[in-house]
């Protein structure tokens, strides 16, 4: 199958201290000769992380950007799938798969689990 896009990176690991908002970013740039549009999101929220999509329009490309934010406060690994649909015919969706390593809590956080 042809690269109808330049994901990068192609997932996300956000390492840090369970209940630090440890952030990660993917650039999703379609390919000149398929073009596409992502549903935007606002916020959205996933079991361990939020995240926002924004388009960001240049002179020559129009291209999204992914945001995560971890939201879990239990140390721990954890794993999602944050799932866009497009209006490609050949690729109606993009996944982007998020893993979490937390370590213990900063200083004075109190670990949680969830």
């Amino acid at each position: 199958m042809e690269k109808f896009a330049s994901i990068t990176p192609a997932r996300i690991i956000l390492r840090g201290p369970a209940g630090f908002p440890i952030k990660g970013t993917v650039r999703i740039i379609p390919e000149k000769k398929y073009p596409f549009t992502l549903a935007e999101l606002a916020d959205a929220k996933g079991q361990n992380v939020t995240y926002s999509l924004e388009k960001i329009q240049s002179e020559t490309t129009e291209e999204y950007l992914l945001t995560v934010i971890n939201t879990r406060a239990a140390k721990g690994t954890y794993h999602e799938v944050i799932v866009f649909p497009t209006d490609l015919d050949m690729r109606p969706e993009i996944k982007i798969w998020v893993y979490g390593e937390l370590s213990d809590p900063l200083p004075g956080k109190e670990e949680t689990t969830q």
